[in-house]
């Protein structure tokens, strides 16, 4: 018997944290789980007309995709972090725009 882990026994998103899966699927499905939280609480916010808890969901993807982008600069181990990371930041920032303007289409 071994004292290390069994992958098996251990829950998704458990081994989605720690890193089993390599670190691009990580931060992707990080990313498309908090977009689409926001979408539908968002896409809820606008058709109800509660625009300072639409703001403050804004804020939050925001925050999250900061958070992100922050655990990606730390894991990150190839030559050249700062290319890798402004193309990951360009693409959440572009994802986040049209999340954004998606959600509006409620009004």
């Amino acid at each position: 018997m071994s004292s290390s882990p069994d992958l098996k026994s251990s829950g998704a998103v458990k081994r989605l944290i720690n890193g089993s899966y390599g670190l691009a699927l990580t931060y992707w499905v990080l990313y498309l789980a908090g977009a689409a939280v926001f979408f539908i609480l968002g896409s809820l916010a606008v058709a109800d007309e509660a625009w300072p808890r639409y703001i403050t969901l804004l804020g939050l993807t925001l925050g999250w995709t900061f958070a992100l982008l922050t655990g990606i600069k730390f894991a990150y181990q190839g030559d050249d972090p700062g290319k890798a990371l402004g193309r990951i930041a360009m693409l959440f920032l572009l994802l986040n725009l049209t999340n954004a303007l998606a959600t509006l289409s409620f009004i």
